[in-house]
């Protein structure tokens, strides 16, 4: 039972027992006399009445019930009325006539009294506890900052006639399953995390995401392929950090803090990538309209323990970027940014001998398709006629990145935008993968992609939409295949083509996309020293998504 039932109860109970018209009923009145205490007792027991409230208003009850019915009722004059003169002798009741039975009463202004008190007591605990307020939570669960997000997917990937078979290319290092045959998928991406701040200058981020966990997982993609005998899905943690920002534009961070990059497209990281380091972020107002950003970070790609038969380096990304975000007016809005990142120990180092495995570690853990490589069990592989590959990148990779991006409303709500990304891999270096591995190569590091959108700029409005239409080169070596875009010639470098796609928020932060991504590779040969002239590989995506958040 609620608290104000309870105090309702309780008064209903004692303006019932002091009702004259029970005279008659005085066994039921002496029953609801000690439901009455053995209600007020309860209510102490569950603290909603301390001892002595309770103690007060029993004895006021009963004070108040000694008065026959007719006599005048209490009240504060006549509780302060002098006393009778010393010595006067007190007054007696006239007996009662046999068979007579005296029965209490409480006035109405004692009754009206110990409701308001109620009524007080009541007001006051349901506005500290916040009782009936719609979204109402306790004052620790409101500083957390709810958000998720799931979308449903269907995709299909077609492969064009002429296509190299997949023995031929996974011989050759793609690393593709298939080639020839079409494929339908059913999938999903679901994401759900919350931002608390435990005081002024500290944040706590946590989210959870669908799709692989730990090593070997695809860490440019949270989807999950729908169609495995109805079993469960794994999630893992995508983001888990805690900020402090002890000025309005000083934040560090630390923990997977997801992108901290500006990226207007996916030209170098995928939409699903979240970095795991440590960030620090400088964002001043330079003016009214003028705000300039740097983000530098140190990222472990992967962490290889030392042993005295493993000579391999643990992997780290040292990444910096600065910009600028300029308001020209009301209608315009431009970005641009310089970035730099410096990947130290991803490049692979072939095994000396036949009998060690003293590099193995330099392998690629994770790889899409595209990028150099080479077999670093070579040796032992070409002595025995064995083919267990070891894949490892044949180039360094310090990779320079310049982004744009410029909004301009046009009509009303609908504004034009439009988004670039250039990438030059400055760590290929000839001679130094000829020295390293005992191969030549040749350079193939550039890379740019572009795309103009027509429409609102946030799908979060019902009606809103969005049309927009692209193209994407990158060259192999360009930049590290297993963080840029999944999606586009199933993912990796030495990729060209078009894209194009449409938007429609039906309801308020639920939309539908379509997508056609039309790809085909540039030169078609991974595999270091190889000397075939291309294996040709195109591949055309469809997706359609239904994705809410919240």
């Amino acid at each position: 039972m609620s608290i104000r039932w309870r105090f309702a109860l309780l008064t209903l109970l004692l303006s019932a027992a002091a009702s004259p018209s029970f005279a008659d009923e005085i066994d039921e009145l002496r029953q609801l006399r000690d439901s009455t205490i053995s209600l007020v007792n309860a209510l102490v027991e569950q603290g909603v009445l301390t001892r002595a409230k309770a103690d007060a208003i029993i004895a006021q009850a009963q004070k108040a019930g000694s008065q026959p019915p007719g006599a005048a009722p209490s009240s504060p004059a006549a509780a302060a009325a002098p006393p009778a003169p010393a010595g006067a002798a007190p007054a007696v009741p006239p007996p009662l006539a046999p068979g007579t039975v005296r029965v209490p009463y409480i006035p109405e202004s004692v009754k009206q009294e110990i409701t308001n008190e109620v009524k007080q007591d009541v007001a006051a605990q349901a506005k500290a506890e916040r009782w009936g307020e719609p979204g109402a939570f306790p004052e620790w669960l409101r500083r957390f900052d709810w958000y998720g997000d799931l979308r449903i997917r269907y995709e299909a990937d077609l492969f064009p006639p002429g296509n190299a078979p997949v023995a031929t290319l996974q011989a050759y290092g793609v690393n593709i399953a298939n080639s020839t045959e079409r494929d339908d998928r059913l999938r999903f991406r679901a994401r759900f995390g919350f931002n608390t701040t435990f005081s002024d200058s500290v944040t706590v981020g946590v989210r959870v995401a669908s799709g692989g966990v730990g090593a070997g997982s695809n860490p440019g993609s949270e989807n999950q392929t729908i169609g495995s005998y109805e079993t469960r899905s794994t999630i893992g943690f995508d983001r888990a950090f805690i900020a402090y920002h002890p000025l309005s534009w000083l934040e560090a961070s630390a923990g997977v803090v997801g992108n901290p990059f500006f990226e207007p497209t996916s030209l170098v990281w995928a939409d699903d990538v979240s970095l795991g380091g440590v960030v620090v972020r400088f964002f001043p107002q330079i003016t009214e309209d003028l705000k300039f950003f740097t983000t530098a970070g140190a990222f472990p790609i992967l962490q290889v323990d030392p042993t005295p038969i493993n000579s391999a380096s643990s992997k780290w990304l040292y990444a910096y970027q600065s910009g600028i975000e300029w308001r020209f007016d009301d209608s315009v809005a431009l970005q641009l940014a310089g970035a730099l990142y410096d990947y130290r120990n991803i490049e692979g180092i072939p095994n000396p001998n036949i009998y060690t495995t003293q590099y193995s570690d330099t392998a690629a853990s994770f790889r899409q398709t595209g990028n150099t490589v080479f077999d670093i069990n070579g040796l032992v592989n070409t002595l025995n006629g064995t083919q267990n590959y070891l894949w490892g990148l044949a180039s360094k990779f310090h990779v320079a990145n310049a982004s744009a991006a410029l909004d301009v409303r046009f009509v009303g709500p609908t504004h034009i935008i439009l988004t670039g990304d250039w990438v030059k891999n400055l760590g290929f270096d000839e001679s130094e993968i000829e020295r390293r591995t005992g191969y030549q190569m040749n350079r193939q590091v550039e890379g740019w992609q572009t795309r103009v959108t027509v429409g609102y700029p946030s799908m979060k409005p019902k009606y809103a939409w969005q049309a927009y239409v692209g193209y994407r080169y990158v060259q192999r070596d360009a930049t590290v295949d297993a963080f840029t875009d999944q999606d586009f010639h199933l993912g990796g470098t030495d990729a060209q083509g078009y894209f194009l796609g449409a938007r429609y928020s039906f309801e308020k932060n639920t939309f539908v996309n379509l997508r056609w991504f039309s790809a085909r590779q540039i030169d078609g040969v991974e595999l270091a020293g190889a000397t075939l002239s291309g294996l040709p590989l195109a591949i055309n995506v469809m997706q359609l998504d239904l994705m809410s958040a919240f």
